[in-house]
Formats: C-alpha cells, sequence, structure tokens
C-alpha cells in the first residue's frame, strides 16, 4: 500500500468474506509467524477453514474492514461488552496507519454504544501496536496450547469522554 492511496473504512459487505478471510490467514501465518509455531498458526487458522463458517461469523460481528483501491487489507471487530474481537491488517500494510484507522472506527462505534473501555486479548505480535494506541497490560499469560508456548496479553485501555455506570 503507498501512502498516497485512499483508505477507506467501512463495515463488511456480503461477498468480502473470502478477502476478509484472507486478511485473517496471511496476517495468522505471516505476521504471527514470528512468535508462534507453525502447529498454533494451523490451528488458528486452517487452510482447510470452512466458509460457511467464517461467513456466519461474519454475518454475526459485523466487521469493520480498511479498503485500498478496491481490496479489504484489514478487519476489526467490537463485542457489545466491549471486547476487540479479531484484529488484522495484512502484513504488507502493517505500519501504515491501517490499524490505526480500525481502532478509531471501533473506538468510536464503543463510544457511540456507550462503552467506556476496551479490552483484548493480544498476541505478542500484537502487543505493541496496542501499547502504542493507549492500551495497558492487565495480565501476561504463558499459555501452552497443543505443547507450544502461546503466549498473550490480557489489555484494556480507558475511553475518555464516556460515562461509565450509572
Amino acid at each position: 500500500m503507498q501512502s498516497s492511496q485512499a483508505m477507506i473504512i467501512r463495515r463488511y459487505e456480503p461477498g468480502e468474506e473470502l478477502a476478509i478471510w484472507n486478511v485473517y490467514f496471511r496476517t495468522t501465518h505471516e505476521s504471527n509467524g514470528r512468535d508462534y509455531h507453525p502447529d498454533l498458526l494451523r490451528r488458528w487458522a486452517p487452510p482447510d477453514q470452512d466458509m460457511g463458517e467464517w461467513t456466519d461469523r461474519l454475518k454475526s460481528t459485523d466487521p469493520w474492514v480498511a479498503v485500498v483501491d478496491g481490496a479489504v487489507v484489514g478487519m476489526a471487530e467490537l463485542e457489545s461488552t466491549g471486547e476487540i474481537g479479531y484484529f488484522y491488517v495484512l502484513p504488507d500494510c502493517q505500519g501504515q496507519g491501517v490499524g490505526s484507522r480500525l481502532l478509531e472506527a471501533i473506538e468510536s462505534q464503543a463510544r457511540e454504544a456507550g462503552i467506556c473501555e476496551l479490552a483484548a486479548d493480544v498476541s505478542i505480535t500484537a502487543k505493541d501496536f496496542f501499547v502504542l494506541k493507549g492500551f495497558r497490560i492487565m495480565e501476561s499469560r504463558d499459555n501452552v496450547i497443543i505443547g507450544h508456548p502461546a503466549p498473550n496479553f490480557a489489555m484494556c485501555k480507558s475511553l475518555v469522554g464516556v460515562k461509565c455506570g450509572g
């Protein structure tokens, strides 16, 4: 992605399931591949993913997508609890503002819903991005999944300007 290209942040549209899967799959296998064992990556993003299940997930979560020149380059989900679900940016588009713009959309959605704090379970790969965006590490987890280390972090961020509680 070149900086002169216009980026659009909008809701997912039916028909984009495969493009969004590509973002998730490539980011999981390429970016997270620096930090996690290939067996874990295949478990998290299997090459033989049931696309019906994936489509159902997207319909239920209504994710945000980042689009550049008609191509989906990032995706992010916010649950009604304030938990950030999936948050992925294509490896070749990382560091170019895509994640920042997606997070702005998530924060705006949260504020409109009266959510005063965001939470996320963050991979070691994405930890620095979330710290730079104001998230605090609440817990460092040294998970072991199928015999392999799988560290992650419970993180949260208070949203300024949102009244919490009654």
